[in-house]
């Protein structure tokens, strides 16, 4: 059976030359893109490679996963990325209520053109309040989960973890999304090699090729031992469905990125704006929380985006694809609300 280092050098391969046309969001275009063995451009390998979660190029995140921790890889990795969103989302929770708050003062219970937008902005402090709470508890839960896994205290854990959730970078994958990736990675799933073993199949069989987003099951259907095709046939369907996330998620996360950089832009004109008296503090506060809105969604998009990475990676050498459990465990942020434009000027 190939070695895990191996599979990490095949794989480092292949993200070397795969096609970079859905790139990670939050990267640069020209930006140098290295992690340990996952270097993008066409350079020697280091001669040490190094476990797939170096790939997000994220020190605590290899601490928890490499370190003391005796939890699955890809759970703890997983629950990290969900705290860092978590914790992502909580921030931009509170400025919102501030925002709000603000807004709330500012109008003072005064007559306004528009009777609603009272009614509008507490229904805003309420949300978020609401909002607050439910990031709070999951935020407690995904802190749980780790300290259990990793047999820590709580405070010894929220020490390892302080630097990291004051940071708001959420960690990356330094590859481009491939095409596809070799089928022959599946000699590293363990149901691959034990489906072998117990029908006296070459592994190798029917790993010839490349596994694409959209495989086509029929071209093997049909041959050799049916068990082992069949062992075969899912996990190609699973690294297919893999691939497929990743490079819708990571398409989705290009596209809020760019609604960031262009709301960074509108609020940055807002603030000259005010500052030349030309629209009131009230509209420049409602501006600010669309640029919260669209902050927010980007970090949930690039939350997913790390972890359909997980995902890909787990579907090619850890058994069995991973089903990355917290979409049931998160919570729609509610203050995805359509902010008013009701006192913009014209």
């Amino acid at each position: 059976m190939a070695s895990f280092r191996t599979l990490t050098v095949t794989l480092c391969g292949i993200l070397a030359i795969a096609s970079s046309n859905a790139g990670n969001a939050m990267i640069p275009t020209g930006a140098v893109l290295t992690a340990g063995p996952f270097t993008v451009h066409a350079q020697p390998l280091p001669s040490r490679v190094q476990p797939w979660w170096t790939g997000f190029e994220d020190a605590t995140m290899n601490r928890l996963v490499a370190g003391s921790c005796a939890g699955p890889e890809a759970g703890l990795a997983s629950a990290y990325v969900a705290l860092k969103v978590k914790t992502l989302e909580l921030l931009y929770a509170e400025k919102t209520r501030t925002a709000v708050a603000r807004q709330i003062a500012l109008i003072g219970g005064r007559k306004l053109q528009y009777d609603d937008f009272a009614r509008e902005l507490a229904t805003r402090q309420v949300r978020a309040e609401k909002s607050i709470t439910k990031l709070n508890a999951l935020r407690t839960s995904y802190l749980g989960y780790l300290a259990a896994q990793c047999r820590m205290s709580m405070d010894a854990l929220n020490e390892l973890l302080a630097e990291a959730l004051g940071d708001r970078a959420l960690p990356r994958f330094a590859a481009p999304v491939p095409d596809e990736v070799p089928a022959a990675l599946l000699l590293e799933r363990a149901d691959i090699n034990l489906s072998a073993t117990l029908y006296g199949v070459d592994p190798r069989e029917l790993l010839d090729g490349s596994i694409g987003p959209e495989e086509e099951m029929q071209d093997i259907a049909a041959l050799g031992n049916p068990l082992y095709v069949r062992a075969v046939v899912q996990a190609r369907q699973q690294v297919s469905a893999a691939l497929r996330r990743l490079r819708v998620q990571s398409s989705i996360a290009d596209a809020a990125y760019m609604r960031v950089v262009n709301a960074k832009a509108e609020f940055e004109s807002s603030k000259r704006s005010h500052a030349r008296a030309e629209i009131s503090e009230v509209q420049l506060m409602e501006d600010f929380q669309s640029l919260l809105l669209d902050l927010n969604v980007l970090g949930a998009a690039n939350g997913e985006l790390a972890l359909a990475w997980i995902v890909l990676m787990g579907s090619i050498g850890n058994g069995a694809s991973i089903e990355a459990n917290l979409s049931s465990q998160t919570v729609q942020s509610p203050l995805l609300h359509k902010v008013s434009r009701k006192l913009r000027n014209p």
